[in-house]
């Protein structure tokens, strides 16, 4: 019966091909059996932050972690037949052949089907490159002067809510983002990735089209791409997560569209999975190709028929945040979002113009099966870049800018508290966004406010003079301040209802400009109205008041 499929497969969609050009086909397994790798072994296959990511969350370590059974991917393998990826997600590889060859492939007994996925293109690009010197931009101009440390970005980071979240220092650090593209050339040397490259935060992870390591190579999208999350040239252009460690990888094959290069997004997420990845970026999609017998069509847009929205899906289960931008699709014939952009779990991503208005490019939803989507949308029409322009800014548009937009923001914003899972986190983002308790198949959910989702997580509550508090029942309470309230010689006193002190508060002062304000050991506190009082010499100023539960 395998034999039979294959026959009638070739002469629907293949049989034009001439017998020895080489293509890519997608291998599936019948299963994992006898296996040397063990889910009780997950050292073996996941780093130590991926498995700790894992169990933060309560995720189990299941059979589809498992790599491919290496006995299958060695039997593969003929003179004729190379391998080109594997998945352990979704208990396959991609190999590249001949269509004889392949078809040989199916009187293997572990074998349950093989798929034809595109040509096979030569590599184009050698895979090492000499080291390139870091160009420099000593005197870049500043909008605003010293009183604008965001830039040319101020506007773009501002619709998300980030200035305060940087004030308070929470830009990304400690928070691993891979981000998937074409390329990523000039990364190794614009100026716009300096601190993230001399602090040790860009890694060049793989390339999974041509199967080597160099990745500053291919396009300018991925650098363009990067540019919104990790730039920071502080009065010039800032990303949405500048100290957020970043790891690069080539997954488009930009000499065409077929859908192999789904199998290398999947290839990839796993990859980032593997790591510890927090948050996954791919400004990608996939709806028509170069071989029109392997276009998509919509009613197969369900989240589980593509081979990249099965990946993304499964990714999205593993502890991740995977952003995937909507499309570009929403002023033209097809409309709809792409692949794997119909995955559930998947943060599809629109675009908004500065207005908050869905820009006209952006695709639609829903999926076939009535899922809204996209799910939120970030600043994406003329959002301002680097990367395209050598040394100088420009503007560019697409959902490619508010997914990378919106995944930065979630660093930052995970960043605050990263001993949250990524469902805590979305959780909070969902319920910020502007149409939250709305939602339709234009915008999603809406623009998140990332500010307000800060708040969330931390059970703050917005108050009169101070910037934001909150009283929990964790024997303390707990104020945002900024700067602005300090001098030389200031007293913070709690009081009661009446105005009598109870106690002095101690007040330490980070280096950034909005302050955490903790006053302990109130576990005996009776439950009541209190006050925090900010006195200097004679003045006193009643910052909030707050009901102690």
């Amino acid at each position: 019966m395998k034999k039979l499929l294959f026959t009638l497969w070739m002469a629907g969609s293949a049989a034009a091909l001439p017998a020895q050009e080489l293509n890519k086909y997608w291998v599936e397994f019948t299963d994992k059996d006898n296996s040397p790798y063990c889910t009780c072994r997950p050292a073996e296959f996941l780093s130590a932050r991926a498995i700790e990511r894992r169990a933060r969350a309560g995720i189990a370590v299941v059979t589809e972690d498992l790599p491919v059974n290496p006995h299958y991917v060695k039997a593969l393998k003929t003179k004729s037949v190379k391998i080109h990826n594997t998945s352990r997600w979704l208990n396959a590889a991609t190999v590249t052949a001949d269509s004889t060859e392949a078809a040989r492939l199916l009187n293997l007994p572990f074998v349950k089907n093989v798929t034809y996925i595109g040509r096979h293109i030569p590599p184009k690009n050698p895979p090492n490159h000499p080291p390139k010197k870091r160009e420099t931009l000593l005197d870049y101009p500043k909008p605003g002067g010293d009183d604008n440390p965001l830039g040319y970005a101020s506007m773009q980071l501002d619709m998300l809510g980030l200035p305060p979240l940087y004030a308070a220092g929470h830009r990304g650090d400690g928070i691993w983002v891979a981000v998937m593209d074409g390329g990523f050339t000039n990364t190794d040397t614009l100026p716009f990735f300096d601190s993230v490259a001399t602090q040790g935060r860009l890694f060049p992870g793989w390339d999974f089209v041509e199967g080597d390591g160099a990745v500053y190579e291919g396009a300018h999208h991925g650098t363009a791409v990067l540019s919104v999350m990790a730039a920071n040239l502080p009065g010039y252009f800032v990303g949405t997560a500048p100290e957020a460690s970043y790891f690069l990888l080539k997954t488009e094959d930009t000499g065409g569209e077929y859908p192999v290069e789904e199998a290398n997004w999947v290839a990839g997420a796993e990859w980032a999975d593997s790591i510890g990845a927090n948050i996954i970026n791919a400004s990608l999609g996939y709806t028509h190709f170069n071989d029109t017998t392997l276009n998509h069509n919509y009613t197969k847009l369900d989240g589980r028929t593509a081979i990249g929205s099965r990946g993304a899906a499964i990714a999205a289960r593993k502890g991740m945040i995977v952003c995937n931008s909507a499309g570009n699709e929403g002023d033209g014939w097809w409309r709809h979002i792409g692949v794997p952009a119909d995955a559930p779990g998947l943060i599809a991503v629109g675009a908004v113009n500065y207005e908050g208005r869905r820009a006209s490019f952006s695709s639609f939803g829903p999926t076939p099966d009535g899922r809204i989507k996209p799910d939120l949308v970030a600043p994406g029409d003329q959002v301002v870049a680097a990367g395209n322009f050598g040394t100088q800014l420009g503007l560019s548009s697409g959902t490619s800018m508010a997914s990378p937009m919106l995944a930065g923001g979630l660093a930052a914003l995970w960043s605050a508290y990263p001993e949250k899972t990524a469902g805590e986190i979305l959780y909070a983002v969902f319920a910020s966004a502007d149409q939250s308790n709305r939602p339709d198949n234009e915008r999603g959910y809406g623009l998140p406010d990332l500010t307000e989702a800060w708040l969330r997580l931390g059970d703050f509550h917005t108050g009169s003079r101070s910037l934001f508090a909150f009283d929990r029942d964790k024997g303390e309470m707990q104020f945002l301040l900024t700067h602005d309230y300090f001098r030389p010689g200031d007293v913070f006193e709690l009081r009661n209802v009446f105005g009598k002190k109870i106690d002095d508060i101690t007040v330490g002062i980070s280096g950034h400009l909005i302050t955490t304000l903790r006053i302990s050991g109130l576990d005996d506190l009776p439950a009541g109205i209190y006050q925090v009082v900010l006195r200097n010499g004679t003045h006193s100023e009643r910052l909030m008041g707050v009901a102690w539960r």
